[in-house]
């Protein structure tokens, strides 16, 4: 009962912490959009703070992160976070149109895959931007394919098309949103 009792509170302290350091993750991420265009021409902030509350699932303030740095450094690596946001938020449109650039554009740049900060024993994996880009347009497709044979509800579970993706409902298809909305659909 005591080896129990010692690892509940372990538990309990891991919880905290990860609670603790998402809070200041979305302290950051209020001040860096708030300060987003005056930190876009001179460092990453947007750029790091984005993946940040990507690896958080904060993903609509993430989408708004990654447009103010794309609007600062229009990288390949910049805009491909921005159509995986923007794929996650259910902009399936506005993601494939970045997608399509990147196939070509990012054929010699390689990037690491990131931890989700709620699956960290997930690997990282060492990727080429341009041959993902188009395994992720394969996706858009069989899920635009799907939406437009879906239930009345508009979800769809990945499982019945057999590729490792998800049906977003109640998200707008295209389109910015502002920053206060994102963070409220974040729950903030």
């Amino acid at each position: 009962m005591h080896t129990v009792r010692v690892l509940g509170v372990s538990l309990v302290g891991l919880a905290l912490t990860a609670c603790a350091t998402h809070q200041t993750a979305r302290l950051e991420a209020r001040d860096t959009l708030a300060n987003a265009h005056a930190l876009a021409m001179n460092t990453n902030a947007p750029s790091v703070v984005g993946k940040t509350e990507m690896n958080y699932r904060d993903r609509w303030t993430a989408a708004n992160l990654f447009e103010r740095a794309v609007d600062g450094r229009d990288s390949v690596g910049n805009r491909f976070n921005l159509a995986t946001s923007y794929a996650a938020t259910g902009r399936l449109q506005q993601a494939a149109a970045i997608y399509r650039d990147l196939v070509t554009e990012g054929q010699y740049t390689y990037a690491l895959s990131s931890r989700d900060a709620y699956n960290r024993h997930a690997p990282v994996r060492r990727f080429n931007i341009a041959d993902e880009s188009a395994r992720r347009l394969q996706d858009i497709a069989i899920v635009t394919a799907a939406q437009s044979v879906s239930p009345a509800n508009g979800v769809l579970a990945a499982s019945e098309f057999g590729v490792p993706t998800a049906a977003i409902a109640g998200g707008p298809s295209s389109g910015s949103i502002s920053d206060a909305e994102a963070m409220r659909r974040d729950g903030f």
